[in-house]
């Protein structure tokens, strides 16, 4: 009989499959949206036309405000475009950064959205936001910042190359991982979260070898979804991602695909049942060492230096991430977060 357990069901409609874009007018009817923006990233319209194209006379505009990083300006760009166009509902379609600002836009705003999912970032599944970065961030949590549905088609993803590809799923990776080890872990999120690194770690070789596999396309899709939808509360690896990212402008993705392996080595010293599992999903007896062999099949940057943070940020970075407060398998001080940026920032195999 399992331990006793809390579980908070999931309040997103999911939609997956190929062809499940085509259902997007059937998506914003059942919402009753009648007067619909796309918003995308910068360049991106003709592709949120495309996509958005089943939605006919439903599409009041297109806002093509989306920046990397969740800027405000775009933020009161997206807001101004969905007032002027008296809009009651809109479209994300894209990756982290559209849906990022989505989420911001949504839980301001109130209005609900429609995620199409382009990556394997998984933001759609977070009711956690944010803007802006270092000390102008504001975040916030909100169960409107969630997407009234979200739409998985693997059709969508074909032409990601594949050096995006990989880091999305890394990025992904980083919720499954820590996701084990997470104090709030319960038999739903081991069980998934175990299959989600299993399909994306498959996953990866398949789409070196042919980027437009779409059966691969689809494993890494689901295993990006799973990640994300069935997660613990984030550890080490993310705190230490997302702090770097946002605070010394280090490219999303790529970031935590870096981290992932040595702050995983770091805390599955202490955790022999989320080693063990990770073992298991990854065909390997040392995890982190996988995830960074991964990282280096994948021809993904597996330092910190090679992103563009220097040593002299490390002090920095230590005293940025220290303040936050994380669970982690094994006590975490300063000293021992240093230690594991200090492993990240050189990029060599992880030693724990």
């Amino acid at each position: 009989m399992p331990d006793p357990f809390v579980y908070k069901s999931d309040q997103i409609r999911v939609l997956f499959g190929r062809g499940s874009a085509a259902r997007l007018d059937e998506e914003a009817e059942r919402l009753a949206m009648a007067r619909v923006v796309l918003l995308c990233s910068h360049g991106r319209a003709e592709l949120a036309r495309r996509i958005g194209a089943p939605l006919g006379p439903r599409v009041a505009g297109v806002c093509d405000a989306s920046r990397p990083g969740m800027p405000v300006a775009a933020f009161d760009a997206i807001v101004a475009e969905l007032k002027r166009l008296e809009a009651d509902g809109f479209v994300c379609i894209g990756g982290g950064s559209p849906i990022g600002l989505a989420k911001a836009v949504a839980a301001a705003t109130k209005i609900p959205f429609i995620a199409v999912v382009t990556t394997y970032s998984g933001s759609e599944m977070a009711a956690r936001w944010y803007l802006g970065t270092g000390a102008d961030e504001r975040s916030g949590q909100s169960p409107h910042a969630l997407p009234a549905s979200a739409i998985y088609d693997p059709d969508l993803t074909v032409d990601l190359p594949f050096a995006t590809s990989a880091a999305s799923c890394m990025n992904a990776m980083a919720h499954a991982v820590e996701s084990v080890y997470a104090p709030d872990a319960n038999p739903i999120v081991l069980t998934l979260a175990e299959e989600a690194a299993r399909r994306l770690a498959a996953a990866l070789p398949r789409l070196k070898a042919n980027p437009k596999d779409i059966e691969a396309r689809g494993d890494a899709l689901y295993g990006a979804w799973l990640a994300a939808a069935f997660r613990g509360s984030i550890g080490l690896s993310h705190n230490i991602a997302q702090r770097v990212r946002q605070n010394f402008s280090t490219e999303h993705a790529q970031t935590h695909a870096a981290v992932l392996p040595f702050a995983a080595g770091f805390s599955l010293t202490a955790a022999p049942a989320a080693r063990e599992r990770l073992a298991r999903a990854l065909g390997a007896s040392d995890p982190a060492r996988a995830l960074y062999d991964v990282n280096v099949a994948c021809g993904l940057p597996t330092g910190l230096e090679a992103l563009g943070l220097r040593e002299a940020d490390i002090p920095r970075a230590v005293e940025i991430v220290a303040k936050r407060r994380f669970p982690c398998p094994r006590p975490c001080a300063a000293a021992d977060i240093e230690a594991v940026i200090r492993q990240a920032y050189a990029g060599g195999s992880p030693r724990f």
